[in-house]
């Protein structure tokens, strides 16, 4: 209570018009815990209607749960590949699409347990629909993707357009 007072008191040397320093209590680790209590707010109210696309904004400060489904993008001098991780789907039950430069994935988990399942103590396993997307660079070949589903990991192989790629700059000294 202390420290919700001491924000609301005026300040004694700040003027009329004048925009009072700051207080003592907002320091930047403050402010970097106010930031995160709002990202964890804004994540735990849409929890409770779409856990998989609540856990897609949680900011990649967070770590692994940067964006659900998990998804390492890697490429070598042929492919660029991306891998996702998809326990518990099929592969009808995933959509891989392309439109421009943006590769799209969606899908659906369905849930294996109703309510009305008897003698189910916890419910952590979450079904609904994701949807990631991936701005794919110019030096891939969109048109030719090799999209494989093999023991819950999803695996898109694009290749690299022969003679095209990222181009270093050397930058000169005067």
């Amino acid at each position: 209570m202390a420290l919700l007072k001491r924000r609301h008191e005026k300040r004694e040397d700040s003027r009329p018009g004048q925009i009072a320093r700051q207080q003592k209590d907002e320091t930047p680790l403050a402010r970097l815990r106010q930031e995160m209590d709002r990202v964890f707010d804004r994540v735990w109210k849409d929890f409770g209607r779409d856990p998989w696309s609540a856990m897609s904004r949680l900011p990649d400060a967070l770590g692994a749960w940067g964006g659900w489904p998990a998804m390492d993008v890697a490429e070598d001098e042929k492919n660029y590949t991306i891998r996702m991780d998809v326990p518990g789907l099929e592969a009808k039950d995933l959509d891989v699409e392309v439109s421009g430069n943006q590769l799209t994935v969606r899908g659906q988990r369905s849930d294996e347990f109703s309510e009305q399942h008897k003698g189910l103590h916890r419910h952590e396993r979450y079904s609904g629909s994701f949807c990631r997307n991936v701005t794919l660079p110019s030096y891939v070949d969109a048109l030719n993707i090799d999209a494989r589903y093999d023991k819950g990991t999803l695996t898109l192989t694009l290749p690299r357009i022969a003679g095209q790629g990222p181009k270093r700059v050397n930058v000169r000294t005067d």
